[in-house]
Formats: structure tokens, C-alpha cells, sequence
């Protein structure tokens, strides 16, 4: 801070271990000031020398990054100390900085600068912000030093129902070593960028490729960084062996997008919760945690996907992050307990001890606290859980008891975050509040400042003011709210990283043994779509029992085989699995498979390993699909099944033989839950193209009044939809954008008037097409034997255009007891004219 002071400056420098790292200079003038280095303030004649030593070791000078949600240990916990703990928005009290990028999401920070997501392109009407022409969700990235926005990454809205008011609901991960950020978007687009430049690495459309659906809730997973993988999970309907609907985890290569593995994890899921995904080591095996959509906890192996424990929470699906300390697992509900009826639980697992079974011993259990939403933290010795009211209760890890509870507000959504012995509470209607735990010998926390955040959060287009929790870096906190990001701490230059307390790394695994016999056979990439003629280079993987690798590019003997179906969970116990497949072509001895023409092909390719006196076998799963003009009428699909292929349709369509013999492909009623559904047919990379197909729909008189379902095609993320109740006919990318009272239309939609009649064929035709930077729109519709008309009965033109796409079906067959049948056939997809 002056002159004497320098040499002890210099000798901290000195003593780190300096190496290169340039991928960690981001904006160095954005970080070093002509005035300050790393923060701190030079003498004058020193500043060059600093700042050359700063640069040699500028790892360090970003070792208190929070590059993921949760924190560098994955459970809310900061290592840093003199961290402030009130500050002022009013006065500028501790406030460092504050900028516009507004939403839900928890930010994270690395190497200099922040990320989260954001809504883009709203609009006032009214002094109230509402959805506009150009509403999409943004990945944005700010200086952490000053929070001017660098760059930003946008999507468009597409395929979901989720409204307005929900974009930017997810948190983003960062990877220190590739300088990359990944995230995850309402509308289903996983996204790798450069942390840098904010240039797209890599992309996966989660729903048309892998059939991970999005819900009116909005609620969206956080991916998980670890080792080399990005891992990521929700509520999947894939095809083939994965149609069903559960609960899944993806694991891809980080730099790359190549699906390693995926597995399901519970039974058929009742909810989408957005927990993000924990990894630990217990008992020397690296694990993956997560809450599922049937109200269990489960773990798997990281590397592989294979099941090590479930135990039942709850009898719906919980929204929270399980929180591991040792060899405990924690987590909490706020649904219906499996064996009361009691609302809310608090259990504690001891995952190093898992029965014949498959479940983990319970320590011990606390009922009554509904805490489904909130993520815990803890200090060690005590779990701190806040409940969807906001109180926060403090737990003893080892007993379970309760010790004490401090109410921080009314409504409970973001996760806790423990700082230099203190809870950092976010409450949702805009305050924010500091606690100390009680020291030993007293009874009660304090609170030491609760700070006034709240601003009319609907006038906003929210319906929270805070919903994520702050990110911990570097001496200061970043907050996201419904009105900006602030950024918080110490106006002074002061130390906060405590060599005493360091990040607490993961146990160690046991090291594998080279020599031990493979247990697991893994080919790589793990799911391919291909067209005729094109050809994939598969490689194996071999594992140990405990999931550790053995080798890689492993010899094996190759074969193309069907896909094993589970049976459903409504069959009968006892139900043997079914094989399907009718995939073509052939498979070199080095494993290189190449597609042979044909209608639409699904089925495995099986790498088979010798293992001391046994064979071990893995296989990947490939689709072929033609090209175009397509054809599908289904009169060769077995009847009472999904088609083979199609993404998204297990448990939601079916083909069926109507009286006349004709094969139709069905929009079944036997959830409720499964009343609006999509389903994708082709590569989510194709483009211009049209999308033609035959639909027709029942109806149910209830009430003195008739109801019809809503059935539409999908082509490149449009949606053409004859709407039944409304008799309408609308062409639309988004529902959000339909417009409300007192709202503003959106090009991204059109309507008219259209009298249609239910058990009567109709005949849908939607055409997308490039105009230079923009996307023609245009689609039509008539009954099935008249003929078709000239003139489009619809047409927009999108200047922020989806420029590829699957072709599907879309269709809301209404619930009980107003749910008719959807009926689909004839289906046509050619390339533009």
C-alpha cells in the first residue's frame, strides 16, 4: 500500500509458484488500472515491476474463482475471510458496482469476469416490461472489475411452453482449463462458448436430439463440469431403449459435444426439477449425486453411468441440490413423504453404506420441513436448510437435531451461501439477509443486516425479485435480481483468501490396476444420428468395477444388433424386455461403421471384449435416417408402439390400426401430465425444407359445451397449429409470445379465424425457407380431400430466424375429462422448391 510496504508485496509474488498461464489474462486492462495491481494500490515508480509480476502469476490472482453455482466445492460453501456483511444500495455502501443484466439466474465468476443468463429484447407498455418482437434468453458475459457487459450469446425461444416471465432461469458452469462456459437454456439448446470471445464451441438441442423436455414451469437444469466431462440431467423421452420417459443424465466431452454416456436414474418421473448434478468420492468411487423427477436421490458412476444407490425422498420430485459432506448425503423435500402424509423432510444418508438392495443407510430424518427448492450449505459440523417460507433451520450433521431456525422472509427459492462463518440468505421478494450463527455458549443467531432489495418485481416481468443465490469471489459477492446484478464487498483493498482454510479438495480415488479384468465396456460416441453412406468411428473404453478407467482405443469384436425395450411400467411383473432394430450396414474390424440407405434405421453397434473367461460387451446407438423426400404413412410400424426412432414419443404416441385397417400414428390420453407433446422425427440440423402431414382430432362434450384438442407439424422450431376450443389457425415459434391485455404482438406469431370440424381429415403444410439473413414462414391448411389451395394460409417473416430444425408434431389433447385422440398420417417432408 506505500513504498515500505513493497518488498513484502514482491516477496508474496515471488513465492508463488509461477508458471505460464496466459488463458488467464482476460482484458488485462480491464483488471490492472494504471493505478492498481490485482487491486491494490502501487507506489508509482513500482507499477511496472507489479504489474509484470502480476502477469507471471496471474493463476493465482484468480484462485478464489466461483466457477460453478454452487462454488468450488459444490455446496455453497466460500472459503474467504473479512468479507463484508451489509451493504447499502441507497447510499453506495460496500457497493461496488451495479449493471442491467437482470434475471434469475445465480452468476458465477472466472478469471476476471461474470456469467449468467439473462432476458433480451423486452419491452415497456404501460411502465410495465412485457414480451416483444424480439424476446430471446442471453448467456452474457461482464467485467467482474467494473460489470460493464462484454459480450452476450443469444437464443431464440422455441418449443416451449414456458412463459415470459421464467427466461433465464438457469445458472451457467465454467471450465478454468479449456476458458470455456456452458449453459443450458428454457428452450432446450445446451451451449458451449468461448469464455473469451463468447464464439459458440459446440451446441446439442437437448429436446430434438435426446428428447429432454421443457415445461411450462420453465424449469432448467445447471450443468456440471468434471474431469473431462459435462454432465448435465432432467426428464428424458428418447427413442428406441430410452422412449420411455425418466429421469436421465447425459455425460458429453467437454471439448468436444461427444455423448460418453447416458443412463436413467428412478421410475417414471411426476415432475421436471432443475437440481443441479454433485460428484464425490466415497469409498474411493467417483459418483455422481442427483435429486429425479419420482421423488428419489440416486448415484451413479461418473464415468460410466451405472447405478450405485436410490433411496425414496418424496413422492413428487424436489427442485433442491443434494449436499455432500464425507460420507453423508443431505437433502430435502417439501412434497408428500413416501410413508406419511406429512409435507416436507430432511434426511441424511450415509452413501458409503449401501445394502443389498441398492439403498443407502438413513442416519437420521427431521419431517415437516418443506424445503423443495433452496439448496443447503453447511460449515461442517451443522447443515443450514432454508424452507420455501424462508426460514432458515440449522441442522447438526451428526445427531440431526435441530439447534436453531431464523426467519429471513416470507418466500424461500434461492439457495444458502456460507462465507467467513456467516449465512448469505437471498429471500425471493427482494431481501437479502446476513447471519451469524451462534458462537459457543449461546442459544440464538444474530442477524446482522437485512438489506432492502425489492422493486414491483411483476412491473418488471417477474415473478420473483430474487431467485438465485450470489457467487463469492475474489473478496466480493455478485447477486443477480430482477432489476441487475450488484456487486458487493469491500471498498478497500483487503485479504480474503485464508491459507489457514483452504478449498477442500475431493477425496482421492484408489488408483486402477492396469492389469484388472474389464467390468464395463464403453463405445464412444454413445448415440449417432447418420444419414446413407455416411460413416462414424466408434472407439472402446474399458472400466473397472468401481468405474475407474483401464484403457482406451481397446481392440473388440464389432457387430450391428437391435436395441433392448424395457418393458413399460404399467406391464405386468415379470415382463421380459423386447428387442428391436432394423439398422443396416456394416462394421470394420476397427470399428468404423458406415449407414446404408433405407427407411428410417435404429439399432445398436456392439463392441464385445474378452475379460478373463468372459466376454464384456457395450454398444452405441445409432439412427440412420434418409434423406429427403421422406415418407411416412405407417402402415409397417407395429401397432401399440411408438415409432422406433422418433425422439420423444414413448408414453405419448402410438401407432394404431383404425376400423378402415389404416395405420395412424396416435396422440395418446393415459396421462394427464403428458397432454401437451412433440415428437421429432429427423436430424435437428436440417433446413429448408417443407413439412406436410394429415391430422385429425376428437372432441368431448362436457358441460353444455364441445371440446376439440390442438394439433399442429413442426418444421425448423415453427409450429403450424389448428387450434380446436379457439378455431384458429396460428403459425408460431414460441407460446410465450402470444401476446396477453395490455401486451404488444409479436412477429414471432400469426393467427386467423379457421372453422374446423373434429373426425375430419385435414391436411397441414408448413414451409420454411432462407431470405438472406431472414426466414419465410409460410403455411397452409384444407380439408384433406379437397384440393389444395393456391395461396398460403399463413405467412410471417422472422429476421432473428431458427436456421435449422427436426420435423415433428405438436399436439394438446386437453385433460380429463375434456382429452380427445390426435391422429396423424401421411407424413411428407420435402426439400423447398
Amino acid at each position: 500500500h506505500n513504498s515500505s510496504d513493497f518488498p513484502a508485496f514482491c516477496a508474496t509474488f515471488f513465492a508463488l509458484k509461477l508458471k505460464s498461464h496466459n488463458d488467464a489474462i482476460v482484458r488485462p486492462k480491464s483488471l490492472f488500472s494504471a493505478k492498481t495491481v490485482c487491486g491494490v494500490a502501487c507506489h508509482p515508480g513500482h507499477r511496472v515491476l507489479a504489474l509484470v509480476l502480476c502477469l507471471a502469476a496471474a493463476g493465482p490472482c484468480f484462485a478464489a474463482d466461483w466457477t460453478r453455482w454452487r462454488g468450488p466445492e459444490q455446496n455453497g460453501v466460500s472459503r474467504e475471510k473479512n468479507l463484508v456483511d451489509s451493504f447499502d444500495p441507497d447510499t453506495g455502501q460496500n457497493v461496488l458496482w451495479k449493471n442491467n443484466v437482470a434475471g434469475m439466474s445465480s452468476p458465477i465468476v472466472m478469471k476476471g469476469k461474470v456469467y449468467a443468463w439473462m432476458r433480451v429484447g423486452e419491452v415497456k407498455v404501460n411502465n410495465t416490461t412485457v414480451v416483444g418482437p424480439e424476446t430471446q434468453e442471453a448467456l452474457v458475459c461482464a467485467d467482474a472489475e467494473t460489470g460493464r457487459p462484454l459480450w452476450e450469446y443469444r437464443l431464440n425461444m422455441t418449443q416451449t411452453e414456458v412463459p415470459f416471465h421464467r427466461l433465464g432461469w438457469g445458472n451457467v458452469v465454467g471450465d478454468p482449463e479449456t476458458n470455456r462456459v456452458y449453459g443450458y437454456g428454457v428452450q432446450g439448446q445446451l451451449v458451449c462458448l468461448d469464455a473469451a470471445e463468447g464464439t459458440l464451441v459446440w451446441k446439442r438441442h437437448m429436446t430434438e436430439e435426446f428428447g429432454m423436455i421443457s415445461t411450462f414451469g420453465g424449469r432448467t437444469q445447471s450443468p456440471t463440469i468434471d474431469e473431462n466431462q459435462l454432465l448435465l440431467s432432467g426428464v428424458s423421452f428418447g427413442w428406441g431403449d430410452h422412449a420411455q420417459g425418466t429421469h436421465r443424465i447425459f455425460a458429453f466431452d467437454k471439448k468436444t459435444g461427444t455423448l460418453n454416456w447416458s443412463a436413467g436414474v428412478g421410475g417414471r418421473p411426476v415432475d421436471a426439477p432443475y437440481g443441479t448434478l454433485v460428484v464425490a468420492v466415497i469409498s474411493g468411487q467417483r459418483i455422481v449425486c442427483t435429486l429425479a423427477g419420482d421423488g428419489g436421490v440416486y448415484g451413479v458412476k461418473a464415468r460410466t453411468g451405472d447405478k450405485v444407490f436410490g433411496y425414496k425422498v418424496s413422492k413428487r420430485g424436489n427442485n433442491d441440490t443434494v449436499l455432500v459432506v464425507d460420507n453423508k448425503l443431505i437433502c430435502s423435500s417439501s412434497e408428500e413423504n413416501p410413508d406419511n402424509s406429512q409435507l416436507g423432510r430432511v434426511v441424511c444418508l450415509d452413501i458409503s453404506r449401501i445394502d443389498e438392495k441398492g439403498e443407502p443407510k438413513e442416519l437420521w430424518r427431521v419431517d415437516g420441513i418443506e424445503a423443495g427448492f433452496p439448496s443447503p450449505t453447511t460449515d461442517g459440523r451443522v447443515a443450514y436448510i432454508c424452507d420455501n417460507k424462508g426460514t432458515v433451520h440449522a441442522i447438526d450433521i451428526e445427531s440431526g437435531k435441530v439447534l436453531w431456525k431464523q426467519i429471513t422472509g416470507t418466500i424461500g427459492k434461492a439457495s444458502l451461501v456460507y462465507a467467513d462463518g456467516k449465512i448469505y440468505a437471498s429471500e425471493a421478494n427482494g431481501r437479502f439477509v446476513v447471519i451469524q450463527p451462534p458462537e459457543s455458549g449461546q442459544k440464538k443467531p444474530k442477524v446482522l443486516s437485512k438489506i432492502e432489495l425489492s422493486a414491483d418485481a411483476q412491473q418488471l416481468g417477474r415473478e420473483y425479485f430474487i431467485f438465485g443465490s450470489p457467487a463469492v469471489a475474489n473478496g466480493r459477492f455478485y447477486l443477480q435480481t430482477a432489476a441487475g446484478t450488484y456487486c458487493f464487498g469491500s471498498k478497500q483493498a483487503v485479504d480474503t483468501v485464508n491459507s489457514s482454510n483452504p478449498i477442500q479438495a475431493m477425496p482421492r480415488e484408489e488408483a486402477a490396476d492396469p492389469a484388472a479384468v474389464p467390468a464395463r465396456v464403453q463405445v464412444v460416441p454413445a448415440d449417432v444420428v447418420l444419414g446413407p453412406g455416411e460413416s462414424v468411428q466408434f472407439t472402446v473404453r474399458t472400466f473397472d468395477a468401481k468405474g475407474r478407467l483401464l484403457k482406451e482405443s481397446v481392440p473388440a469384436e464389432w457387430s450391428v444388433g437391435p436395441v433392448t425395450i424395457p418393458p413399460p411400467p404399467t406391464a405386468p411383473p415379470g415382463t421380459e424386455p423386447a428387442k428391436a432394430g432394423n439398422l443396416r450396414g456394416a462394421v470394420t474390424a476397427q470399428g468404423k461403421y458406415t449407414a446404408e440407405a433405407g427407411p428410417s434405421q435404429g439399432g445398436a453397434i456392439f463392441a464385445a471384449v474378452k475379460a478373463g473367461d468372459k466376454t464384456v460387451a457395450g454398444f452405441a446407438r445409432v439412427r440412420v435416417l434418409p434423406r429427403f423426400p421422406v415418407k411416412i404413412d405407417f402402415e409397417s410400424s407395429p401397432v401399440g408402439k411408438p415409432p422406433l426412432t422418433w425422439i420423444g414419443a414413448g408414453g405419448k404416441f402410438q401407432v394404431r390400426e383404425l376400423p378402415d385397417k389404416n395405420h395412424v400414428l396416435v396422440k395418446t390420453l393415459d396421462l394427464d401430465l403428458y397432454h401437451i407433446a412433440r415428437t421429432y422425427f429427423g436430424d435437428a440440423h436440417l433446413s429448408n425444407y417443407t413439412m406436410e402431414s394429415d391430422v385429425m382430432v376428437g372432441a368431448k362434450q362436457a358441460g353444455g359445451q364441445r371440446y376439440m384438442p390442438d394439433a399442429g407439424i413442426i418444421n425448423d422450431r415453427y409450429t403450424l397449429v389448428l387450434y380446436g376450443n379457439h378455431q384458429e389457425c396460428m403459425l408460431i415459434a414460441w407460446t410465450g409470445a402470444l401476446p396477453k391485455e395490455g401486451q404488444l404482438g409479436s412477429t414471432l406469431l400469426k393467427t386467423v379465424p379457421f372453422k374446423w370440424e373434429s373426425d375430419t381429415w385435414y391436411r397441414l403444410k408448413l414451409a420454411v425457407g432462407r431470405e438472406g439473413s431472414k426466414a419465410s414462414v409460410r403455411g397452409k391448411v384444407w380439408k384433406k380431400d379437397d384440393r389444395e389451395p393456391e395461396n398460403w394460409t399463413l405467412e410471417l417473416v422472422d429476421n432473428r430466424p431458427n436456421l435449422e430444425g427436426s420435423p415433428g408434431l405438436f399436439g394438446e389433447s386437453l385433460v380429463t375429462p375434456y382429452k380427445s385422440e390426435i391422429y396423424y398420417d401421411n407424413i411428407l417432408v420435402s426439400e423447398n422448391k
